[in-house]
């Protein structure tokens, strides 16, 4: 079954039809671009205004990368909360399922630093999942549940920041790979 995609006018060839579709998609991810910056921006108010965190302790859209014995790429950090000097928390800003990139965000903890960074969060701005990195479960949910920056720096003193193990670390950087590296293409080929 064919589903019907508004095009703005009737194409008159296929190639112009292709040109139409691609423009559409490239238009909806920018639009889904903008959105997803905006959920950001929310965060980071709601965590200098409301958890005492300081412009300082965040860093927004940060690359890492990522190897693999057949692969390098880049996997980005939408939001990090870093507590004297290590990253305390990575933050993913979705705009809906939150469930479904839990693991990412557990496998990108794992990986990304020389150490596991202990606490991830999955969030829309009006809900969030906090997740223990280490234990890969979910711990609380709620934006009131982000620990705040005192919390925080409780936290860091007490956790010891271990890397996670070797011979398991290329599985954690495989579903990385599947979330992040394998992009969607625009070329819609003989669309």
């Amino acid at each position: 079954m064919s589903t019907y995609i508004p095009l703005g006018k009737i194409p008159t060839s296929p190639e112009e039809r292709k040109e139409l579709l691609a423009r559409r998609v490239e238009m909806e991810e920018y639009l889904s671009h903008i959105e997803l910056a905006q959920v950001q921006r929310r965060v980071i108010d709601f965590l200098t205004s409301q958890k005492g965190y300081a412009n300082a302790d965040i860093e927004a859209n940060r690359d890492f990368k990522v190897n693999l014995p057949d692969a390098s790429f880049n996997a980005r950090a939408d939001i990090i909360l870093k507590i004297d000097g290590k990253i305390f928390c990575v933050i993913k800003c979705v705009m809906n399922s939150l469930e479904s990139w839990e693991r990412h965000s557990i496998a990108f903890s794992r990986v990304v630093e020389s150490y596991q960074i202990p606490y991830a969060v999955v969030t829309d701005s009006e809900s969030a999942r906090i997740l223990d990195v280490i234990g890969g479960r979910l711990i609380s949910e709620g934006l009131d549940s982000i620990p705040s920056k005192t919390d925080a720096m409780k936290v860091i003193k007490e956790k010891s920041f271990s890397p996670y193990p070797i011979e398991r670390a290329e599985k954690e950087k495989r579903i990385l790979y599947a979330f992040d590296a394998i992009q969607c293409s625009t070329d819609l080929g003989g669309v």
